[in-house]
């Protein structure tokens, strides 16, 4: 097949699609074909392909998220204004602001890759289009590592990882960091890969009538007025290769689905009374979200001798935790005080030139604690995270004056490492400010910035 065939190919397949979705403008879609065709035209990909096929690739994906038309025309244009002549305000005249704002957006800043992601951060704060497009591009490129030199390679993959997966875990966009995370292992480590996959499908055969008996036994204990479905969840390949663990098991955890929150809760009630359950395990997630939006109930008990990981959830929960602020889009809404927390604390490190940016994804892999303020905002913090870490996260202000907390009715120094649950209200003083020593007591790549940000202005 030649390149002009498969990018054919590929165009029929995007507007195949498009006829059958509602509300999209397909006579604008196809003039945004040909005008990127024609924007693109003399410029070919590593493999040989003619380069518009990445664009249409990427277009097809957010057809998958049933995205609008300013979104996928963004997806077909997102290289227009970076790789070709084309200004801003030729795609502001063709296809109105909101394109044009985009594609603007993901236009790399060429003097450097920190001022790329600040842009990137900054612009997709107010709408999450852009980060979208932004991974999902990135996605398509994953597929094309293998004609890369093998340095290439390994620098894409080292920023996948530490960046742009963990920017999709932190906006909920679990399906697209999980894909992006396969595919990096699958190039770079292909035979660890495969071999790993093998014994995990062996694994599997092995354990399939275990896992099944499992899911029944906690299926007949919860009412059937209550259950919509009951399914495992697998390990994947990936996580393997990424946390270097020997395979003990296969099954991840169990999904139950139900209708309603209320009913989350009083399924948690059954599995409770027919299950013995593992202490310390049961979070609610429901009244207390996690900052990249994942709402359930989450237990661990006891299944015919084996200590299982349950998640309890609604439909729309389970469509929400997998597709995070693609939910959001998908109404309209471009941008959340949700994820203003995630998003702010990224955008302050890639501005600043004293913190690396890879640093502040690091505590994303990190077990994460959720700590609260007396009014009830739930912050989440790396594990070995102090007060001060917690009043820097809170407002710049109150972590330069801090002097401790209180917990409890007790009184605690800025040191103090705080545990998963806590209820912190943070004491300050007005003659207390930030020196030096004050970066061996935090953790948080915020924490660090702000302290460094100080101590810089006011030199003792």
């Amino acid at each position: 097949m030649t390149p002009e065939q498969n990018l054919e190919l590929y165009t029929e397949k995007l507007i195949d699609r498009i006829k059958n979705k509602q509300g999209i403008d397909l006579k604008k879609v196809e003039r945004a074909i040909v005008f990127g065709r024609t924007a693109h035209l003399g410029q070919f990909r590593k493999r040989g392909d003619l380069y518009f096929i990445h664009p249409i690739r990427v277009a097809l994906m957010a057809t998958e998220y049933d995205l609008g038309t300013n979104t996928i025309i963004a997806s077909l244009l997102h290289d227009v204004i970076e790789d070709t002549p084309t200004p801003k305000e030729t795609l502001q005249e063709q296809f109105g602001e909101t394109v044009a704002t985009l594609v603007d957006a993901l236009t790399k800043v060429k003097e450097s890759k920190r001022l790329t992601l600040y842009k990137i951060f900054q612009l997709g704060n107010l709408d999450f289009r852009v980060i979208l497009i932004k991974l999902l591009d990135r996605l398509d490129n994953l597929s094309d590592l293998q004609y890369l030199s093998r340095r290439k390679q390994r620098l894409i993959c080292k920023e996948t990882t530490t960046i742009y997966t963990e920017v999709a875990h932190g906006l909920g966009l679990i399906e697209i960091e999980e894909k992006m995370r396969d595919l990096i292992f699958q190039r770079l480590y292909s035979n660890g890969y495969q071999q790993v996959t093998k014994r995990l499908e062996s694994f599997y055969q092995e354990r399939h009538l275990a896992i099944q008996q499992i899911v029944q036994t906690i299926q007949e204990s919860i009412p059937a007025n209550l259950l919509h479905r009951v399914h495992p969840q697998y390990i994947k390949a990936h996580q393997f290769l990424y946390n270097r663990q020997d395979i003990v098991k296969v099954l991840d955890s169990i999904v139950i689905e139900t209708e309603a929150p209320i009913h989350c809760y009083q399924i948690l009630g059954e599995i409770h009374t027919s299950f013995r359950s593992i202490p310390l395990n049961i979070r609610d997630y429901i009244s207390n979200p996690k900052a990249n939006g994942w709402r359930g109930l989450s237990t661990k008990v006891i299944v015919n001798g084996e200590q299982v990981d349950i998640f309890i959830v609604t439909k729309k929960f389970q469509t929400n935790n997998r597709r995070g602020v693609i939910t959001l889009i998908n109404e309209k809404i471009y941008q959340s005080d949700n994820y203003q927390q995630f998003l702010q604390l990224y955008l302050e490190v890639a501005s600043s030139e004293t913190e690396r940016i890879e640093d502040v994804f690091r505590h994303n892999k990190s077990r994460i604690v959720q700590v609260s303020t007396p009014l009830g905002d739930t912050i989440e913090l790396r594990y070995g995270a102090t007060i001060l870490d917690f009043a820097f996260m809170v407002h710049s202000e109150l972590g330069t004056h801090c002097s401790g907390g209180i917990i409890e009715h007790i009184r605690y120094p800025r040191n103090k490492i705080l545990e998963d649950g806590m209820v912190v209200q943070v004491t300050t003083s007005d003659t207390i400010f930030p020196d030096n020593t004050w970066l061996e007591e935090v953790v948080m790549p915020k924490s660090r910035k702000e302290i460094l940000k100080y101590t810089a202005k006011h030199p003792k």
